[in-house]
């Protein structure tokens, strides 16, 4: 609404004049305003980034914000019904970083009565009075129905709010301990029976510390309310897959919940490997650590003697995390080698053993397997561990699964050594070593 916005404009243009105080404007410059129903989350995470940039460029002030108590009795009654957890029912909080709201505890009227005392003029926003937005029909038609039949009984939610504000600021540190089993970017596994032993707030606060350290990753995190809504009501059964928001799906098997991010292809895909592998040829017998986009990393080892015969038959080798180049592969293709994430119809570097078996394959289940997808299809594996499973590729086939395929010995001149060592670290050995134990 120009004309209004316009009127607005003018009256803090104004006060702030007579009280001399600096005036910092800032619009929207979103094509979504323009619609007739904007979005009412995306004018507030555009205030709020308006906020923060003004606190990034002006780092010793702090900001007042002019929420009352009647904001705060709506924005729990909205969050009551929206199924959100023990946070959502503080509603807004009195502090947040640099912000704060000095009239929470004042009632709208209250404050309108002291500025008609004081003889200060005020506006009144004729949005208020519009019954789409949601918060207006709360103000204007949920909370007088609640106080007609309970008489005052929205006042009591403010109460309920700073309770609730106390309780989870007070609570001591929630440690992970015994709580959190695993953690990785975009991982986290987590004891049902235990987390279910906490009270509600402990609850909302060890989920809004997971969530808080999976953000460090730069993932997109889930709805902490769907979260805290699917841990809380145990399932019939085992729970597969289910969605979160974000990209995020949750598993409940027995008495532990696994957390998963399930990366998009074009997420964290590739990593060059050339590079890594030219600052090893050196380096004899030094280490270099390798980390991975999605999970644990690689050590990669200087030229050594050679590592031994490749075995081409007799008894399955149980599989490795370890695999073999020769200096002289890579000296000749280093920049042809890469660390992919993509299993969708990658092919298997081809095997000169007729029965599919190479140096450290592991076992015969990579016979008949011409691509990653179907490789990995022929034994179970947790979709969370799966999706972080780093694929040696060279020019543009698999060459090295760690624990699954080993083909190095199938490369031209892989018999020349000596050789490059490239272990895989993974963080989470436990899993790793009833997988590897049980070819």
């Amino acid at each position: 609404d120009p004309p209004k916005n316009a009127r607005d404009k003018d009256f803090v243009t104004s006060l702030a004049a007579r009280l001399g105080a600096r005036l910092v404007l800032g619009e929207s410059r979103s094509i979504e305003k323009r619609r007739p129903q904007v979005s009412e989350t995306l004018l507030r995470q555009e205030r709020q980034d308006f906020f923060n940039a003004y606190l990034a460029e002006n780092p010793r002030s702090v900001l007042f914000l002019g929420h009352q108590k009647d904001d705060r009795i709506e924005t729990v009654l909205a969050n009551l019904f929206r199924g959100t957890g023990p946070r959502g029912l503080v509603g807004i909080p009195e502090k947040n970083g640099k912000i704060y709201r000095p009239l929470l505890f004042l009632e709208r009227e209250e404050i309108r009565q002291a500025l008609r005392e004081a003889g200060e003029a005020f506006m009144e926003d004729p949005a208020n009075f519009d019954l789409g937005p949601l918060r207006n029909r709360i103000r204007l038609e949920l909370r007088p129905a609640i106080d007609r039949i309970f008489p005052g009984g929205t006042a009591h939610l403010d109460a309920l709010a700073h309770h609730m504000a106390q309780e989870l600021s007070a609570s001591a540190p929630l440690s992970a301990g015994p709580l959190l089993i695993f953690e990785d970017p975009g991982y986290v596994r987590l004891s049902l029976r235990l987390f279910r032993a906490l009270a509600p707030s402990r609850q909302a606060a060890f989920s809004r510390n997971i969530l808080d350290r999976q953000r460090q990753w730069k993932l997109p995190l889930p709805p902490e309310r769907n979260l805290l809504r699917t841990l809380a009501t145990p399932p019939s059964g085992p729970l597969r897959h289910f969605p979160l928001g974000g990209g995020w799906h949750l598993d409940i098997v027995s008495d532990h919940a696994d957390l998963v991010y399930l990366y998009p292809d074009t997420q964290n895909t590739n990593l060059p490997m050339g590079g890594h592998l030219r600052a090893s040829l050196p380096n004899e017998g030094k280490e270099i650590s390798v980390p991975l986009p999605r999970s644990g990393h690689l050590t990669i080892a200087g030229p050594s003697a050679s590592p031994g015969p490749f075995p081409t038959g007799g008894m399955p080798l149980r599989p490795s995390l370890s695999a073999h180049l020769s200096a002289e592969v890579v000296r000749e293709g280093a920049e042809d080698f890469e660390m992919t994430y993509r299993r969708k119809a990658l092919p298997l570097w081809p095997s000169r053993n007729p029965l599919g078996k190479t140096k450290g394959d592991g076992s015969l289940r990579g016979i008949g397997s011409r691509t990653v997808d179907q490789l990995l299809s022929r034994r179970p594996m947790p979709a969370g561990i799966k999706d972080r499973l780093p694929i040696l590729a060279f020019r543009g086939k698999a060459l090295w699964i760690p624990g699954w395929l080993d083909r190095t010995g199938d490369l031209p001149g892989a018999e020349t050594g000596p050789y490059l060592s490239i272990t895989f670290q993974a963080r989470e050995p436990s899993w790793w070593k009833k997988f590897l134990e049980n070819p």
